[in-house]
This record gives C-alpha cells, structure tokens and sequence, in this order.
C-alpha cells in the first residue's frame, strides 16, 4: 500500500509540474521560420516594468528579453533593449523599486525616491535601433499615436517619457519605430492599460477603452505589422482579480466597510460583497479608515461592482478581438488569461517550487503586485515559447525558471 501510495505522489508531481528541458538533450528547431530579427511591442510588461519602476534588473528579467534569449537557439541574432544607464530606476509615480522593509513587526513593500535623471537619458542608436519597445503606461492606441494633443501640440514621446528616452524621432510613433526596422518575427502584448488605468483608480480617473475602438486599434496594428506575411506572436488580457493588487486584501473574505460613494444619499454606505479594495489602501485601513461613518474609506480605493463589470465586459471583448486578429494572421496564440487564472486558483509547480499569485510569498508577482517577478517573467515566456512551438512547429526551448529573480527578502 505504501509502495502504492508513494507512486501516485511521484505521478502527481510529474503531472502538474512544468517541465524545463535541457539544453545539452534538445535539439532547437526554427521549423524554417525566421526568427532572426525579433521586436516585442507591448507596455510595461513587455519593458521589464517591476516592483514599482523601470531599471536595469527588471529590464534584464522581463518576460520580452528572456523570450528573446530563448530565440537565439533559433537564429535570432540578438535583441536590444533601451537598457536603464542609472544604478537606480524610476516609476511612473517618481519612486524607485520597492523593496520590503519591517514596519510594525511586519514586512511591507516600500518604495525609494526614483532617480529622475533616467527619464532625460536618450538611447536610441539609428545603427542598432530598440528592440524592445514595450512602453509602460502604453494603451493600444498609443501604439499608433504621433501626437496626443494638437494645441498646445504634443506629441506621444513627449508625453510619455519612457518612450521618449529610445524614441527614433519625435514626432515617431511605436509602430513607426517597429515597421523601420523590418522585422521578421513580432510579439505583441497591449490592452492591459486599456481597462488597467482606470481599475486602479478605483474607476474614479480614466475610463476604459471602448471595446469597438480597441478593436478597431488592433486591426490597423496587426495589418500594420502582420499583413506582409511576417509572423509572430499576441497574447490575451489577464482578468485584473487574478492580480494581487486588486484581490490581496480581500482575498480571505469580505469585510463590512464603510466607504465613499457619490451616487447614494449622504455620500456614504457600506461595502458590498463582491466589491474590491485596492492594494494601497491597506494604509488607510490601518489608519482606521472604513471602520466609521466619519472615516469612510475613499472611492477612489475601491472598485464596485459596476465598475468590475465594465472592466471584465470589455475583457473579454478584447480577449475575442485578440483571438480574431490571431486567426486572421496564422499568429501563435498565447491565453495569458488562463495562465493568470491559474496562477490564481491552482498555481504551478515548477522544479519543486510553488509559484501562484499569493503576494509577496507566492512567486509570480512582484512587490508591486501588478507586475511580475523575474520567475514570473518566465513563467510568461515559456507560454509565449509554447504558443509559437505550437503554431509553427517549431522547438524552441524552454527558459529555465528559477534561474531568474523573485522578491527580494531582507
């Protein structure tokens, strides 16, 4: 019985890991596509984006630049990125990574002063131009866009000053900047700041992006990129409650809080099951907010369940354009979707390690928790790698997962 009991373990564990393969055994096949320029396009994810910031380690452990590693068993012949000068980062916010720190007998994620400076580098080279033009904050028609405002006159690289440090020119657009590079395989990643901005305002800044429109943005991409037969890769949107920015604090219940809401009598009502409290709030819950009718926790730390069902309505609108545009241009299909769905409710066993989307302890997302750890990032990559296996026949390897960066503990 035990011997019998012993085997199921060693079953199961066979059955629900991820298999890394190596190197030394397998023989990498491009199946005769040609792999040898390669451009990812996307937004923060595709930048390296982590814990908080853009720099050097995070660029060097996104899931875009391990994919990249993987393709050079295929014939890629490099892939550059519009590498962080400083020893420090920055973020959108002005701060650097966040890093954990004790406070009250406890870990918490706390940010650094970001180094402004990086915003004011400029390293675009015409001889060797940015591969990697994953932009952080990018929606999909920010792909598209030259300028963003005619009067006064702006355009996108000015705008948005991590793609103003690897922009060609100015008045360049993303996608500009792609095409002249006449690329012969293409990631694409975008939508996620396109539902993503507005949820972590609580719904109270930014809106969605009207699924009609994302759709009409994605075709004029995707024939803009793949209509010339050049083949490539696109991934779906992930559901924002499988990350932990949006589920950490009520994810072991539901707490009867009061918060802000300018469309009941009086301003104020009690938090309904269902309902999210988003990440940066568990200062102000400390703080005692939400605990009274005199300190409600604000609107803007809290989605409702109309604004939840706006963002997953258009969602999933994305995730069927997404999976038109790959069926329309034979591109692999990657349902990052699931695998984030899964990172929620089961997660993975990889090489003996568990990864799932716990924060801080389970792995795959970084202090942030939004953005993913550099396991995370390969966790990513591999999914990406399968996809384009999958499609196109082809064996490229698997990145070795826990080779790459987690969080941090002091």
């Amino acid at each position: 019985m035990q011997k019998i009991k012993y085997l199921a373990l060693v079953l199961s564990i066979v059955l629900f890991t991820q298999c890394e393969l190596d190197h030394d055994d397998f023989q990498a096949s491009s199946a005769d596509v040609d792999f040898s320029h390669f451009v990812a396009l996307g937004d923060s994810y595709t930048a390296g984006y982590t814990d908080g910031a853009l720099g050097r380690s995070g660029q060097e452990n996104g899931f875009s630049y391990i994919l990249a590693k993987q393709l050079e068993y295929v014939g890629s012949e490099g892939y550059v990125q519009p590498l962080v000068q400083s020893s420090s980062s920055i973020g959108s916010a002005g701060n650097s990574y966040y890093q954990l720190k004790a406070a009250n007998s406890s870990l918490s994620p706390v940010p650094g002063i970001g180094d402004q400076a990086i915003f004011a580098e400029r390293v675009y080279d015409a001889s060797n131009p940015v591969q990697n033009l994953g932009v952080p904050g990018a929606k999909s028609f920010h792909l598209l866009a030259t300028a963003v405002s005619a009067e006064p006159l702006m355009y996108y690289s000015q705008a948005n000053p991590f793609f103003g440090r690897f922009a060609s020119s100015t008045e360049t657009s993303i996608i500009a900047d792609a095409v002249a590079q006449n690329p012969t395989f293409i990631s694409l990643w975008i939508g996620n700041n396109d539902v993503l901005t507005y949820a972590l305002a609580g719904g109270e800044a930014d809106a969605v992006t009207p699924a009609e429109q994302y759709a009409q943005y994605l075709s004029v991409i995707a024939s803009t990129l793949f209509a010339n037969g050049t083949k490539g890769v696109i991934a779906t949107i992930p559901d924002i409650e499988t990350i932990p920015y949006i589920n950490y604090i009520l994810s072991n219940g539901f707490l009867p809080l009061v918060i802000e809401d300018d469309q009941v009598p009086g301003g104020i009502r009690q938090l309904v099951e269902g309902e999210k409290v988003l990440l940066p709030a568990s200062t102000l819950l400390q703080a005692g907010y939400g605990q009274s009718a005199e300190m409600p926790l604000p609107a803007e730390y809290v989605l409702d369940l109309e604004e939840i069902q706006n963002i997953k309505t258009a969602t999933i609108a994305y995730n069927q354009t997404i999976a038109t545009i790959a069926s329309q241009y034979n591109l692999a299909l990657v349902d990052l979707n699931a695998v984030m769905n899964k990172a929620h409710t089961q997660g993975y066993i990889i090489d003996g390690n568990v990864y799932n989307s716990t924060f801080v302890s389970g792995g795959v997302f970084s202090l942030d928790g939004i953005h993913a750890t550099g396991r995370g990032s390969a966790i990513i990559a591999n999914e990406f790698i399968k996809a384009i296996n999958h499609t196109y026949n082809c064996s490229i390897p698997y990145a070795t997962v826990n080779e790459y960066s987690a969080v941090v503990y002091p």
